[in-house]
């Protein structure tokens, strides 16, 4: 009986993620940061003062383990949340300096794993995986949207 699965994308993506789960947890634990913090980072580094429930949305992660990564970074001085001045309820995460401050060393482990993952891979086939691997995400969230 061939095992099914054995060669999908998901397959991959996943032991890929998992593998980026311990090269992270090694090399983060210096920025204090680990797997459930940094992809929240990331966004923020990319556009600050976005809300707990865009963060949510975007990371495809739950309310809760939203709220609890943003509270780490908040206790680490990295982040401040703030009240929406038209709703109370809505919450703002804002970049503190300490963040600016290790963004390069952050944004360097983050592309260190790319190029390991891509070494030996030409420009043209990294350029192409990257696009095809976009397409997947998009095809992956239109898909979601029905949930």
């Amino acid at each position: 009986m061939q095992l099914q699965g054995r060669k999908t994308p998901a397959r991959f993506i996943t032991l890929l993620f998992r593998m980026f789960a311990v090269y992270l947890n090694k090399e983060m634990p210096k920025l204090k940061i680990g797997i459930g913090q940094y992809i929240f980072l990331a966004e923020l580094f990319s556009a600050d003062g976005r809300s707990q429930e865009d963060l949510t949305r975007s990371t495809f992660l739950n309310k809760a383990n939203t709220a609890r990564a943003l509270k780490k970074l908040e206790d680490l001085g990295y982040i401040r949340r703030v009240s929406d001045s038209n709703d109370l309820r809505v919450k703002h995460a804002y970049l503190e300096p300490a963040a600016r401050e290790i963004e390069d060393e952050f944004w360097n482990i983050i592309l260190k794993w790319s190029e390991i993952l891509s070494r030996d891979l030409s420009k043209k086939r990294k350029e192409q995986l990257l696009t095809d691997l976009e397409k997947m995400a998009d095809n992956a969230f239109t898909y979601l949207e029905r949930y």
